[in-house]
C-alpha cells in the first residue's frame, strides 16, 4: 500500500511538471506569434504628440503639419530627460524625404538638446538622423531630413533636453520633399567595392559577403548603412567605422572643442613623468597647441634637471597620432619610429618631424624612458607605445593595450558617408607586425590609490646609468 501511495504521488508530481512545461511552451508560442505580428504587420501605431521622459514644465502649441508649424517650450530639472515626440503617417505621393525645419529657437548654456528624425516600417526603422547640440546655441534654420520609401508607415521627430535646462523652438514643421535621393542599394554596393579592394581583413569575409548582407533593392540609405556595418563587424578588426553625413556635420564642433594638454611632474631628483592624453580633431591651431604642450613639458623638465622620463600613455585613447609623435620628437630624435603595413606586405614609414618648438629642446634620444600603458591605451595611443618599442634604454610597464594597433583610411562614398576602414597593421622598429593588444615588458596592475606601474617604472629608471 505504501508503494502504491508513493506511486500515485509521483504521478501527480510528474503531471504537475508536465502542465507547467506545457504552459511555458504555450506562453513562448504566444510571445513569438505576437512578436511576429508586431514585426511584420505595418501599422502607424501612434500619430500626434507624446511626452518624452519625466514630467517637467513644457508646452506644445500648433502642429508640425501646418504651414505655421508648432511652438515647443521645455524646462527640465537637472538629471532629468524631458521633451516631446511627434509622429505622422506619410502622405501618398512621390516624396523622397521628410524634412524637419525650425524657423527660430534657443537653448540654455547648460542644456544638451537631442533631436532625431526617423522613418519606420512597422517596428523596423528605415532611416534616422540625429543631432546632439550643446548650449548655448542659436537654433535658427535647424534642418534634418530623413529618407521616405513606399514602405514607410510612420515618420517621427523627437526633441528632448538631457541633464536639465531649457529650450524653445518656433515654427517647427515636418513636411515631405521631392529632393532626389541616391538609392540605398547603390551606396551599399559602392561600400562593398571599397571593402573588397582595401580592407586589411577582407580575406575573413565569406565568398558571398556582397549578397549575404545585401539590403532590399528599394532600401533607404539608413538600411544600407546598417547592412554595411554588419559587413564591418564580420571583418573583425574592431576598428572600422561608418560615419553618416549627419554625424559628420557635428565634427566641426568636435574639432574646435577644448583639448586636454599634456602635463608633467617631478617624481624625484632627476626623474620626471609626462602624461600624454589622446587628441581628437584636425584643427591646425589646436594641433599646434597640443603638440606644444608636450614639447614644453619636456623642455620644462629638462630645465629642472630631469634625465630620465616616464611617458604615461595609460589614458591615451587615441585620435590623431601625428601631433603626439611630433610633441615627443626630442625623445625620439633621429630614430626610426615604425611603419604601416598593408595586406599585400608593402609598408609606409612613420614620419619623425621636428617642429620649430621641438628644435629648441635638446636631443633627449639617449635618455632612459619607461612607457606606461593600460587597457585604455588605444589606436593612436598604441602607435605611440610602439614608437618607443625597440628604443635603446627603454622599457614598458602596466597592462596590455586595448588592441587597436591598426591604421584606418577614410573613403568618402557617394552621399557623403565616410567609411573609416582598417587598411594597415602597425609595425614597430624591430619589424614585429602588430594588430591586437600590445603586451608591456613588465605587467604591473595598479590598485586604487596605489600607482604600482609608475612606482615600478621609476625603480627601473633609477637603476639606469646616466648619459
Amino acid at each position: 500500500m505504501l508503494t502504491q501511495k508513493h506511486s500515485k504521488g509521483e504521478r501527480r508530481s510528474v503531471l504537475r511538471r508536465l502542465v507547467v512545461s506545457a504552459a511555458a511552451v504555450a506562453a513562448l508560442l504566444v510571445f513569438c506569434v505576437a512578436a511576429w505580428i508586431a514585426w511584420t504587420v505595418p501599422k502607424p501605431w501612434r500619430t500626434g504628440i507624446a511626452n518624452v521622459g519625466a514630467p517637467c514644465t513644457q508646452s506644445f502649441a500648433g502642429s508640425p503639419e501646418s504651414a505655421r508649424g508648432a511652438v515647443i517650450r521645455v524646462v527640465s530639472e537637472p538629471g532629468k530627460i524631458c521633451g516631446y515626440a511627434y509622429a505622422l503617417r506619410p502622405e501618398a505621393g512621390n516624396a523622397s524625404q521628410y524634412v524637419l525645419d525650425v524657423d527660430t529657437g534657443s537653448m540654455d548654456a547648460s542644456t544638451t538638446l537631442l533631436v532625431s528624425l526617423a522613418s519606420y516600417d512597422g517596428w523596423r526603422r528605415l532611416d534616422r538622423v540625429r543631432r546632439r547640440i550643446e548650449g548655448p546655441a542659436d537654433l535658427k534654420g535647424l534642418r534634418l531630413a530623413v529618407e521616405h520609401s513606399p514602405r514607410t508607415t510612420r515618420v517621427e521627430v523627437v526633441t528632448s533636453v538631457r541633464g536639465g535646462g531649457a529650450y524653445a523652438l518656433q515654427g517647427v514643421t515636418l513636411h515631405p520633399s521631392t529632393t532626389p535621393v541616391a538609392p540605398g542599394i547603390a551606396l551599399y554596393r559602392e561600400a562593398m567595392d571599397v571593402i573588397a579592394g582595401n580592407a586589411l581583413n577582407a580575406a575573413k569575409l565569406p565568398d558571398d559577403f556582397r549578397t549575404q548582407w545585401q539590403p532590399p533593392e528599394d532600401a533607404t540609405s539608413g538600411e544600407a548603412r546598417r547592412a554595411i556595418r554588419q559587413v564591418l563587424r564580420a571583418l573583425d578588426d574592431r576598428h572600422s567605422v561608418l560615419l553618416d553625413p549627419d554625424r559628420l556635420a557635428a565634427l566641426p564642433q568636435q574639432e574646435h572643442a577644448v583639448f586636454k594638454p599634456a602635463t608633467w611632474k617631478l617624481l624625484d631628483s632627476g626623474l620626471g613623468s609626462i602624461q600624454v592624453p589622446g587628441f581628437l580633431g584636425s584643427d591646425r591651431a589646436l594641433r599646434a597647441r597640443y603638440t606644444a604642450s608636450i614639447t614644453d613639458a619636456l623642455q620644462a623638465g629638462t630645465r629642472a634637471g630631469v634625465h630620465a622620463w616616464v611617458v604615461d600613455l595609460r589614458e591615451n585613447r587615441g585620435g590623431n597620432m601625428w601631433p603626439m609623435l611630433d610633441g615627443l620628437e626630442p625623445l625620439l630624435r633621429g630614430q626610426t619610429l615604425g611603419w604601416f603595413q598593408r595586406r599585400d606586405g608593402s609598408r609606409t614609414a612613420w614620419r619623425n618631424r621636428m617642429t620649430e618648438r621641438a628644435a629648441q629642446v635638446s636631443d633627449l634620444g639617449r635618455l632612459p624612458v619607461a612607457v606606461l600603458s593600460s587597457h585604455h591605451t588605444a589606436s593612436s595611443g598604441e602607435a605611440v607605445v610602439l614608437a618607443f618599442r625597440g628604443r635603446a634604454r627603454t622599457r614598458s610597464f602596466g597592462t596590455p593595450t586595448h588592441g587597436l594597433s591598426t591604421g584606418n583610411a577614410g573613403f568618402t562614398l557617394q552621399d557623403g558617408t565616410v567609411l573609416q576602414l582598417t587598411t594597415t597593421s602597425f609595425v614597430d622598429r624591430t619589424g614585429q607586425v602588430h594588430g591586437g593588444p600590445i603586451e608591456p615588458d613588465e605587467r604591473v596592475d595598479s590598485l586604487p590609490l596605489m600607482d604600482d606601474a609608475e612606482a615600478e617604472a621609476a625603480r627601473w629608471l633609477r637603476r639606469q646609468r646616466l648619459p
